[in-house]
């Protein structure tokens, strides 16, 4: 099958619908969905700093689709690539790879059958895995409680407001995961993307700020409910000022969100983690919560 490969800056509607659909088409077969939350907006958006690879076969019109974005700082591309069910094995995913810069990092959010299938694409072409994501979980109804929430006497909790909080929250966010590749490269055009979600809930996005100043905040917890009508929420993010770490904030600020999830009657409840985030893994595991998959990122590794 012959393949071409098109760049595209940003994509046009057309496009952006036919890539959606591609994905669509990729989750029913896989069972997980190949494009992560940023990547996916940004099919959409038209997000500044981001490469669009799209490719075409006769006859069959989008077969494939590869986008490349930078991080924060110095931290190298990062790139999620799928290729249309129907198309698999002729070539599509080589075509995309080989118009990748050399030294981009390559996301599989695939699990089961079709996680393997996706580590041997990336080792037959000399990609190792340099990053592991895990999501856990636990039930909101049972297994081990939690304790509950202590927060030092000179910090309030409040919820977010729009309006008045989204510069501090990009500010605070962005110190907290300053190593961080994709979390603490969100901007305010990114908060907002969020915002525009028909999930976003304010109430949900939980603030600890100091007690005599309001707008100053120290620690944050962002749970998810995505659809709005589904059982299950998500541990979307936990951050905690720099200058405001060993209080205890992080514990407390995860348990007034689950807290926070639970009264919402929700039944269970998800996080993502990287695997060499030792102390957030310690924490999560000493809330209950448990392995469910592993996402795996690949790069060329020197030598």
């Amino acid at each position: 099958m012959r393949v071409e490969v098109r760049a595209a800056e940003p994509l046009g509607a057309a496009e952006s619908q036919a890539v959606l659909e591609l994905a669509a088409r990729a989750e029913s077969a896989d069972g997980s969905a190949p494009l992560s939350e940023q990547f996916r907006l940004s099919v959409e958006s038209g997000d500044p700093g981001v490469t669009h690879l799209l490719a075409y076969a006769a006859g069959l019109g989008l077969v494939g689709y590869a986008q490349a974005r930078t991080g924060s700082g110095d931290d190298p591309l990062s790139a999620e690539l799928v290729v249309s069910p129907e198309a698999r094995r002729r070539g599509v995913g080589s075509a995309l790879l080989s118009q990748l810069p050399g030294a981009v990092r390559v996301w599989s959010h695939a699990i089961g059958a079709a996680a393997g299938a996706a580590d041997g694409f990336a080792r037959a072409r000399g990609l190792e895995p340099v990053r592991s994501l895990h999501v856990m979980g636990r039930s909101l109804v049972d297994g081990p409680p939690w304790p509950s929430a202590t927060v030092p006497e000179r910090y309030a909790v409040r919820h977010f407001e729009p309006g008045r909080d989204e510069d501090a929250w990009v500010a605070v966010n962005a110190a907290a995961f300053a190593d961080h590749p994709e979390q603490g490269a969100l901007t305010r055009r990114d908060l907002e993307q969020r915002m525009a979600q028909p999930w976003w809930d304010p109430e949900g996005l939980i603030l600890v700020v100091e007690a005599d100043d309001g707008d100053r905040i120290a620690a944050f917890h962002w749970t998810k409910v995505d659809p709005p009508e589904g059982d299950t929420g998500e541990v979307y993010a936990v951050g905690v000022a720099p200058d405001r770490q060993g209080e205890g904030l992080g514990r407390a600020v995860t348990v007034l969100g689950l807290d926070h999830l639970r009264s919402r009657g929700l039944h269970d409840v998800v996080l993502y983690v990287d695997e060499d985030n030792l102390a957030a893994v310690h924490t999560y595991t000493g809330l209950g919560f448990t392995d469910l998959e592993v996402h795996r990122q690949f790069a060329r590794v020197p030598g």
